[in-house]
Formats: C-alpha cells, structure tokens, sequence
C-alpha cells in the first residue's frame, strides 16, 4: 500500500460522506433525532458516530492523545455537523500529507482495559474508511426511509466522477489487497452464519433497502463478486445469478463457496505491477480503470451490504456482532 492509494481512499471517503450529508439536511430534524435499533440512537447520532471515529482515530495516530467523543447534541443541526467535518476533512488531508510510504509500515500501540494493541498503521488508516462505509450505509437506508436517498455511493460511481482512470503510485501489493479479501470472507462468513439461524419467511420478508430481502442482499453481495471476477479476468460479461434459485443459506454459502475457489486462484495469479495496470470493459460505456480499483470496490460494495444485511439481522433479534476491520485483524 502507498499513501497515494491512501489519499485516494480517503477522498473516497469525503466524496461519500459529502453525499450523505447532502441528503441529511433534506431531512427533518425530528427525523434526524428519531430513534432506531442501529447501534447509534438516531441517523444524527450515527452522522456523529462516523465522524468521531475518523476523528478519534487520527488524533491517536498523529498526535497521540486518546480524545473523547463527539456528542451529538453539540450539533444542533446539519450545518453545524457538516462544518465540524469540514474541519476534519482539512485535518485528514494535512496528516496525510506528512506520510511517506514507509511510515505505513509503523507500529502504533494503544491500550484499553489494561491490554495492548498493536496496529499498522495503513490497515487502521483503511479501518477508518471502511468503518465510514458500513455507518454510511445505516444513514443511506434511514435516509430512504424518510424518502431523501443519497444515492449511489460506490466506490467505482467516485471514480467515475472525479474522472479518475490511472493510479500515481508504482504498484500496488498484492498481499494488502489478499487481506482485504481476507476480511471480506471473514465478514461474509459471519453475516451467512448468522442468517442461517432465520426462517425462510424471515429471509424472504420485503424491505426498502434495494434487494427485495435480505435474501436479496445476500445474492447481491455473491453476485457482485463473481461478475466482477468473470469481467476482470475474462473481460466476460455474466447473467446475474437470480436469488429464486437460493431457496435457503445453505444454497448461497454453497455457491459462495464455488466462488472462492475461483476467485482465489485468479488473484494468487496477479503480480504487483497487474494490480496497478489499465484494464479496459464495456459497459454503460468503455471504462478504463486500474486493477486494484475495481478490486477494492468490491471490498468496499461488501462492506456496504453487509451493514444491511447486519441491519436487517439484528431487527430480526439475530446480530452478526461488530464487522469491522480491526476485529478482523484482532481475530486473524
């Protein structure tokens, strides 16, 4: 990982957190204060959460200090809310700024309950990102709830708008990326188990979040992952799988499980210089992108519908528990 890829995660990140924002102050304040089962209290709490935790994060690591949290209601609105992140954002790209590429190789250690941890430092870096990711996701559907959706907030939408078609750094490591993806199975496998314990009408209950059911989500995510692997190591375009042939979990995590054995060997075959080279596909229109790009969103795209899929699991009393990055790295 150089910190070119990581200042390109990180505007990603403004880019996203942006669009949010931009759909929350279409709301209500009585519905930015109304209470959900998510985790945060209230959408503003969870606007808040995501915030803190780039906050919180980047004060440890640039500056050492263990800062407290971020209380939502020392924002009394959007405005107020978006101008404290302002503020981060200019923080974020100044501490960013300071970093070589060997610096993300660091150790940095905090302590909590009388345990050390220790963290390097590009992995708590794409921690932050991906922690935005998944909260983003939770204001998106509640956003949508309340009739002011956000959008599309795919990482390959961003590249798309800011143009962005080659990658400045010299070659992107092929064992950051094989983490990532590490961490995707490790999620994956936690959202399926835990879906394995609903029933059928449960799996198949309508929602809004965009796929019908959570059984819907579910082949969305296994969906994603093969068309873009046929599409990046074949340039083939695929039918998409049909989630009426996914009676059960069993049945998806069989198929997943196909997946992976196809997927792996094709990345175990990538070299560092592949992953930073052009790759050009059809689709709306011909795209030119950089390898790792597009594999990176379909970490990013997992991230995202897994925070619905754990979303509609804890409604329905069967948690996943924390999904992020750094319980991953803590578990491995």
């Amino acid at each position: 990982m150089k910190v070119e890829d990581i200042k390109l995660y990180y505007a990603y990140n403004a880019w996203a957190n942006k669009r949010i924002l931009d759909a929350a102050e279409r709301a209500a304040f009585e519905q930015l204060t109304k209470p959900n089962e998510f985790g945060w209290g209230d959408l503003r709490g969870a606007l808040v959460h995501t915030l803190d935790a780039e906050y919180g994060w980047f004060s440890f690591l640039f500056d050492g200090e263990d800062e407290g949290i971020l209380d939502p209601e020392s924002f009394a609105d959007i405005a107020a809310l978006r101008e404290r992140w302002e503020r981060q954002n200019e923080i974020t790209r100044q501490c960013l700024n300071t970093l070589k590429d060997e610096d993300l190789l660091s150790i940095h250690t905090s302590k909590r309950d009388g345990a050390a941890y220790h963290w390097i430092l590009w992995q708590v870096l794409v921690h932050v990102v991906n922690h935005g990711t998944q909260h983003r996701a939770e204001c998106a559907a509640l956003l949508t709830g309340f009739g002011h959706s956000p959008g599309d907030m795919d990482f390959t939408l961003f590249l798309n708008s800011q143009d962005i078609r080659s990658s400045q750094s010299d070659a992107m490591n092929r064992q950051d990326i094989e983490l990532l993806f590490r961490y995707n199975d490790w999620a994956n496998d936690r959202i399926l188990d835990t879906a394995e314990a609903l029933s059928s009408e449960q799996l198949t209950t309508p929602n809004d979040l965009g796929w019908g059911s959570l059984r819907g989500a579910l082949v969305h995510l296994l969906d994603a992952e093969y068309v873009w692997r046929n599409l990046l190591k074949d340039g083939a375009h695929v039918e998409w799988l049909q989630q009426e042939d996914f009676p059960a979990v069993a049945s998806i995590r069989a198929r997943w499980h196909e997946e992976r054995a196809a997927f792996w060997p094709y990345l175990a075959g990538l070299s560092d210089e592949d992953l930073s080279g052009i790759i050009s596909y059809e689709g709306d229109v011909t795209r030119h992108r950089v390898l790792w790009h597009c594999l990176a969103h379909v970490v990013n795209h997992g991230t995202q519908h897994r925070a619905e899929c754990a979303a509609l699991l804890t409604g329905f009393g069967h948690s996943p528990g924390n999904l992020d990055f750094t319980v991953f790295l803590l578990d491995k």
